[in-house]
């Protein structure tokens, strides 16, 4: 989430700015004060610039010098935002001002209008919705998806189990050599068909990681009931008889689609 945007030269004149309506107020001279204390400190002793400064209660800073202009750009963010995300759309929005406003940077002559429209030019399609839309999207998409998902996975192996007939391999030494590592794989394949979506979805939406996990689990539940009233409840078991490979594979794909979130997407 991008709470706050500075904009400033070498000396810390102020240039630009914008609260994006932060709960937690800070005093904007102080700040800037604070801002250029640390990257002249780190660019005189320590010979190199810093990034990303934690200022704690869930808030990180994060710096994008532009030396050749002489100019800073200053973004305060959530703690589990993106470095890159954030730094690259920093970047795109102090680019544009020094096209429109260089060499001399006259603070009299930076309109608003014309600011706002470079912010959210680059914020677009960088930010996903409110966490409740978010939660709600989510479960409309997964919910209207699990039992179709349900006939997919039996339908889908029913058919592998009749074309390849898997029964003939009921008997004999070919019921461990052949036949259960057929039922492990057909197992697997069906944990995948109904699990990897939803809890890509799921870790894409959910405003946190709790609310991912706990999403993830009631889809689990859901999933599992679901197959009790479906035309082969029996298939139920494979997903019980293989909870912990199931677990497994739901976070998995929970954490990728929050790994892929996080990367791609600023949440409000």
């Amino acid at each position: 989430m991008l709470k706050n945007l500075y904009i400033m030269d070498e000396n810390g004149r102020l240039l630009y700015s914008k609260d994006f309506g932060r709960e937690q107020k800070y005093d904007d001279n102080l700040l800037i004060g604070f801002f250029t204390s640390i990257t002249n400190f780190s660019r005189e002793a320590l010979g190199t610039a810093v990034k990303t400064v934690n200022l704690g209660e869930n808030n990180k800073l994060i710096f994008v010098p532009k030396q050749d202009e002489r100019l800073l750009g200053a973004a305060i963010v959530s703690s589990n935002d993106n470095n890159e995300l954030v730094t690259n759309i920093l970047k795109k929005i102090l680019q544009e001002f020094i096209d429109s406003y260089s060499p001399d940077y006259d603070t009299e002559k930076i309109i608003q209008e014309e600011m706002e429209k470079n912010i959210q030019s680059n914020l677009k399609g960088k930010v996903i919705s409110s966490p409740i839309i978010r939660v709600v999207i989510s479960w409309l998409i997964n919910g209207s998806l699990i039992y179709p998902l349900i006939l997919l996975s039996i339908y889908a192996t029913l058919f592998i189990f009749t074309a390849f007939n898997l029964t003939r391999f009921l008997y004999g030494d070919d019921l461990f050599t052949k036949f259960f590592p057929a039922l492990i794989l057909l197992s697997t394949g069906n944990i995948i068909i109904l699990f990897l979506f939803p809890n890509f979805l799921f870790g894409i939406l959910s405003p946190n990681r709790k609310v991912a996990i706990a999403n993830s689990i009631i889809h689990l539940a859901v999933t599992i009931i679901l197959f009790a009233y479906s035309t082969e409840p029996v298939f139920a078991y494979i997903v019980i008889g293989h909870l912990p490979l199931t677990l497994v594979f739901s976070l998995f794909f929970l954490f990728v689609g929050m790994r892929f979130s996080s990367k791609w997407f600023l949440k409000k």
